[in-house]
């Protein structure tokens, strides 16, 4: 079987039952029970829309649903939900409560009509032409609307380019959309701004940094290059710019996957699996210039690592990452918001003689030997490292997201976003309210362990050679508490941590090594050493003051890899207010340990010995 054939037997295994489970929930109005935070009628449009992201390239292949007793072409179900959902006379219309609140729901709205879209790009002759006459005037009149005022109301980052999509498409289907001329030029003027270099963007505010960037800011304004090209808003010069941009980014990017297709992840929206690959297929489809055969190879092997894996579930429909686990994902994925995964099928829109499909398959970076590669724009001190014993590992300095004055956080974005290290085989936990998750991150804990901190606000203080300086304050009403942090990277996931530790009143202080997600008992814990199968997480620490190593374990269903999981720790008592000294060498690999580092500290100073070799580092 091609490789083309093994993933389109996937889309129809993925995709047809999520669009038969959506119409059935659509048509009878029972509820989702996870529902996205902006309400029922979200979790409805999500269910039914995102599916259709990827649906468009296989419908020709005649696929069926069957939704209660009734069994039909799909492209006549999801018709038929359109016609509805667009009928504001109708119950099951989809905009019925929208005047409680226009702002939200046209940025809703153009959120899950740009699947559609995408999909009616690709089918039209299926999903459009069977309309009326009146039909298209009054279902394109409906997404026309709420278009237009999803772009007018667009909130300030990637979603700009849902409307766009959905007006480019609308427009050449040749349903009239109203003047958004001033729109549109604010729209690019925006998603300009969030471009820093060398292929790199930010989402909104800087340091918003995680597996988002490839899926959403290559992805998105390469296919409005392909769906707008035409249109009253194309501009050939931006179109070939985004291309630029892709092609300088996904040699960097091809970096990022581990040998199993797996990558480090990190940041929100875990939930969309395998999202995380759509861009090598629409930057082919874009006509990019990109290395097929590799790209290929990483796509299919991240689709796989979801959807084939041993002892794992399978075809994965239900928020989570590995597993189903509602706690993991963010409050804006609802029960089929995962869906989005479906973005990679549009690798199914390429011929099987394009050369994404005819190229010969090339082996990863991973597969081919370790390295340390540096993420290029200046001020972005992220570091993704490889070898055989540890996967791929991210070292982060920069990439966090501080909700400011934003009122509320999506999940734990301290554990998504701001721990010192991510890596693609052992994962990371998120916290609960009254327990910080301290796997690969520095906590304070108050003596009565009422409250624990967060790496969450910190501050990157660049590079000094290949040391990797950092700055928080862990609680903000104690702004004289401040952590100072050096990373040392030494060789894939191997790596050294050191603190300055400055405690205005007393605390306690812990902190973790890689987590481990285990399927069963048979771990051992002994001395800062995990054990788990073939896996060993080591934290082996040295401090001026008294500490204790023990085993820490995650609540349930917080870790992605696994219900279960578990991180060495070293803790200390009580410390007065002072100053103190912690550095550590952690270490996750499998099959074999690494050669630890021997460390030792004289005041301020940390020696460092390794491999034969002797570094001091000054910890001011």
């Amino acid at each position: 079987m091609t490789d083309r054939n093994k993933l389109a037997e996937t889309a129809k295994a993925v995709l047809l039952p999520a669009l038969a489970l959506a119409a059935e929930k659509f048509f009878s109005g029972v509820r989702f029970e996870i529902t996205d935070q902006v309400g029922y009628d979200a979790t409805v449009m999500e269910a039914a829309l995102r599916p259709l992201w990827g649906i468009g390239p296989i419908l020709k292949d005649g696929l069926t649903l069957k939704v209660g007793v009734r069994e039909e072409k799909a492209e006549d179900i999801i018709r038929e939900i359109m016609l509805r959902g667009t009928d504001e006379d109708d119950p099951l219309c989809f905009s019925k409560y929208a005047k409680r609140d226009i702002v939200g729901f046209a940025n809703q709205s153009a959120t899950e009509l740009a699947g559609y879209a995408v999909a009616l790009y690709f089918a039209h002759d299926l999903l459009w032409d069977p309309y009326t006459e009146e039909q298209k005037r009054r279902v394109g009149g409906w997404l026309s609307k709420w278009a237009s005022s999803g772009l007018h109301n667009s909130w300030e980052n990637n979603h700009f380019w849902f409307p766009l999509i959905v007006l480019a498409s609308l427009e050449k289907l040749g349903v009239p959309t109203p003047d958004v001329t001033d729109d549109v030029a604010r729209a690019f003027s925006v998603l300009d701004s969030m471009y820093i270099s060398d292929g790199w963007y930010q989402d909104g505010v800087f340091g918003r940094f995680d597996y988002y960037l490839p899926w959403s800011l290559h992805l998105y304004p390469l296919l409005w290059s392909v769906i707008a090209e035409g249109t009253s808003h194309y501009d050939p010069t931006r179109a070939a710019e985004y291309k630029r941009r892709a092609e300088t980014f996904i040699p960097y990017y091809l970096k990022f996957f581990d040998r199993d297709g797996s990558v480090p992840a990190m940041g929100r929206s875990l939930a969309y699996r395998f999202a995380e690959s759509a861009v090598f297929p629409a930057a082919a489809f874009a006509g990019c210039e990109i290395p097929n055969g590799v790209c290929r190879r990483a796509m299919m092997k991240n689709v796989a690592y979801f959807t084939e894996a041993k002892g794992r579930p399978g075809l994965l429909l239900k928020p989570g990452y590995l597993y189903q686990s509602s706690p993991l994902t963010d409050s804006y994925t609802s029960e089929l918001g995962s869906l989005w995964c479906s973005k990679t099928f549009l690798a199914l829109a390429l011929g099987e003689d394009h050369p994404f499909w005819r190229e010969e398959e090339k082996p990863l970076p991973s597969e081919e030997g370790a390295y340390f590669a540096d993420a290029e724009p200046r001020g972005i001190d992220i570091t993704v490292a490889s070898d055989e014993k540890s996967g791929v590992t991210l070292y982060n300095n920069t990439s966090s997201y501080y909700q400011g004055d934003f009122g509320h956080t999506f999940n734990d974005m301290a554990a998504c976003y701001c721990k010192f290290v991510y890596n693609s085989r052992s994962g990371f936990g998120i916290s609960i309210p009254d327990k910080a998750s301290s796997d690969n991150m520095i906590s304070l804990l108050t003596p009565e362990f009422t409250m624990s901190s967060h790496r969450r606000k910190y501050l990157d203080l660049g590079r000094d050679g290949d040391l990797l300086l950092s700055e928080h304050a862990p609680f903000e009403n104690d702004p004289d508490t401040v952590i100072r942090t050096v990373i040392l990277p030494l060789s894939g996931s191997l790596h050294v941590r050191a603190h300055r530790v400055t405690l205005s009143r007393p605390y306690r202080v812990r902190e973790g090594g890689y987590s481990i997600g285990i399927d069963d008992d048979s771990y051992e814990y002994e001395n800062g050493v995990l054990r788990y199968r073939d896996m060993i997480s080591i934290i082996s620490p040295v401090s001026d003051t008294e500490f204790r190593l023990r085993l820490e374990t995650h609540t349930p269903e917080r870790h992605i890899i696994a219900p279960q999981s578990k991180y060495p720790v070293y803790e200390t008592g009580v410390l007065p207010a002072g100053e103190y000294i912690f550095a550590s060498a952690v270490s996750f690999s499998q099959g074999a340990e690494y050669e630890l580092p021997e460390l030792s500290l004289k005041k301020r100073v940390l020696t460092v010995v390794w491999r034969g070799g002797e570094r001091k580092i000054k910890l001011i």
